[in-house]
């Protein structure tokens, strides 16, 4: 945990960053709307002054609302709105039945598919890179895959023009030309640690800003490789580098939407990798929701992140320790909400849908608890009267299923889970996973016309 004073210091650091260290901003459009803002820009090095800043700060809005494919399917960020919940982001590798392979097409269908009928996912996240499919054709054959897959709103990547170009495309088939009238796509920009937005993210970050889409602009900071090895300065550089983005963005388009996010942690020393399920991510996920929130705009972070190679127990210890200190802290929206595995790099549908039981017994738990005439249940107490059940009254068929659901976890008695199969969690979930494929049914909403668009941009 860190405090209000520690917050403070690492706000007045990164501020110190800004201007007098800068950051590195490679695309000329960027840096001449910088430099006609008041920032000192040397070459390609920035340096922004707090006033910058806080007028920054001021216009960006503290929540908004996302538009969904379907009436009612809206999303509100921010502004005490409950956290969105999105799935994995683009791993390169499978985990299927214990073995890990390179992801295929197929591959993001199945997710698609598991994504679609979950309760707790909200938003489908890039879920696996198809390695099968052309590089210059991915961008076109994912979006098709996702659009005609599911109804849910879609988290896209984007760290290339083609791929930006596409996303503004697609959504122009299934909403129309005037699509980009409300927020709708929901993108995320990364910065390049230490200090410095590449060509790529300063075009995207433009392009949507203008288009008054949501920025999600994320740092993923590796201490002792990419920042120092400290906490307090891990956040800083972090915290520095997505200040630099807000600036640019609101320099862009006054009040555009803004999502400040940080998915960074700690280095292994032995081997360079960078530890999802090491203890300091989760103060670190902590710190980073509070240091958005300071700023008056909303935050996303990490979901269920771990090392772990299989849905094990140390998979659900981390993943479940990591979800539960970003929702505590508040946050706003989660990425790599449910499938991860390996430190980003492998995709489980079997920990999917884990991870989707972990979200839905988490929302439980944060749930407040309601004091009122009917809860407190003092009359029923007096009918029953010492010694007696509560099995037979009303009150109690009333409120039975608010308590154990059906699910994946183990609630039975031994000998009924052993009469059963003795199934872990991990062959449950296998089971689950297959249930939900052979269950599948695509969305029905997009017409003839915008299938056959879809079919003719994304396909032909």
């Amino acid at each position: 945990m860190i405090g209000p004073e520690g917050l403070e210091s690492i706000h007045r650091g990164a501020l110190r960053l800004l201007a007098e260290t800068g950051c590195v901003v490679l695309d000329p459009e960027a840096l001449a709307l910088l430099a006609a803002a008041g920032a000192v820009v040397d070459g390609q090095r920035v340096r922004i002054g707090e006033a910058l800043v806080e007028r920054a700060a001021a216009t960006a809005p503290a929540g908004y609302t996302v538009a969904g494919r379907r009436t009612g399917h809206d999303f509100a960020v921010g502004g005490g709105a409950p956290p969105v919940l999105c799935s994995a982001s683009g791993p390169a590798f499978v985990l299927e039945h214990g073995e890990r392979r390179h992801g295929v097409l197929a591959d993001v269908r199945d997710a698609v598919a598991v994504a679609h009928q979950v309760a707790n996912v909200d938003v489908y996240g890039i879920a696996i890179a198809p390695l099968d499919v052309p590089e210059e054709r991915r961008p076109q054959v994912m979006a098709h895959a996702i659009a005609t897959g599911t109804d849910k709103p879609s988290r896209i990547d984007v760290t290339t023009e083609l791929e930006l170009r596409v996303a503004l495309d697609t959504a122009e088939i299934l909403y129309g030309a005037d699509w980009h009238e409300r927020p709708r796509l929901w993108i995320v920009i990364n910065t390049t640690s230490p200090l410095q937005l590449s060509l790529e993210a300063c075009r995207s970050l433009l392009t949507l800003s203008r288009l008054g889409q949501p920025v999600c602009l994320t740092a993923c900071a590796m201490a002792g490789t990419t920042v120092p090895f400290t906490l307090p300065g891990l956040l800083a550089v972090q915290h520095a580098e997505l200040l630099t983005g807000l600036v640019l963005s609101q320099l862009a388009r006054p009040g555009c939407p803004f999502l400040y996010g940080g998915t960074s942690s700690m280095s292994s020393m032995r081997t360079g990798a960078l530890l999802m399920g090491a203890p300091e991510y989760w103060p670190i996920t902590e710190a980073t929701v509070a240091l958005g929130h300071r700023l008056g705009v909303p935050v996303r972070a990490g979901g269920a992140l771990t090392d772990a190679h299989v849905p094990d127990a140390q998979a659900g210890a981390e993943s479940a320790l990591a979800l539960d200190a970003a929702l505590r802290a508040g946050v706003d929206f989660v990425l790599q909400a449910a499938g991860i595995l390996s430190s980003f790099n492998s995709f489980s549908l079997a920990k999917f849908v884990l991870d989707d039981e972990l979200l839905g017994a988490l929302r439980r738990a944060h749930r407040p608890i309601v004091v009122d005439e009917e809860t407190l249940a003092l009359d029923v107490v007096q009918a029953v009267g010492p010694g007696g059940t509560f099995l037979g009254q009303a009150h109690t068929r009333r409120h039975a299923r608010d308590g154990e659901k059906n699910g994946l976890m183990n609630r039975d008695p031994y000998e009924t889970w052993k009469a059963l199969g003795a199934r872990d969690t991990a062959a449950r979930a296998e089971r689950r996973v297959a249930e939900l494929l052979a269950s599948y049914e695509p969305p029905d909403d997009l017409d003839a016309v915008t299938r056959r668009q879809l079919e003719e941009y994304c396909l032909a």
